[in-house]
């Protein structure tokens, strides 16, 4: 069953995304859906820091991101960009 994601909603990465130092299970507002040449969906994704600061925008395939589960805690790390 394929999951309808929503705009401005919180997803959780399900795999890491090494070349921008972020794990799977960070936290991003999905802010655009797009299409990709074969007409899947892409995903562009804003991860912020603590204080609201973008650290960075990526656009990834559906299969990167899922919806949090219902009763999660978020975990703050360090985050250190190149």
């Amino acid at each position: 069953m394929k999951t309808e994601f929503k705009l401005y909603e919180q997803v959780q990465l399900t795999k890491p995304l090494p070349e921008y130092h972020f794990e799977k299970g960070d936290v991003a507002t999905l802010v655009e859906v797009a299409k990709d040449k074969q007409g899947n969906d892409g995903y562009v994704l804003e991860f912020f820091d603590n204080h609201g600061k973008t650290l960075q925008v990526v656009v990834v395939a559906e299969d990167y991101i899922a919806l949090p589960p219902l009763h999660a805690v978020v975990n703050y790390r360090p985050y250190i960009a190149v």
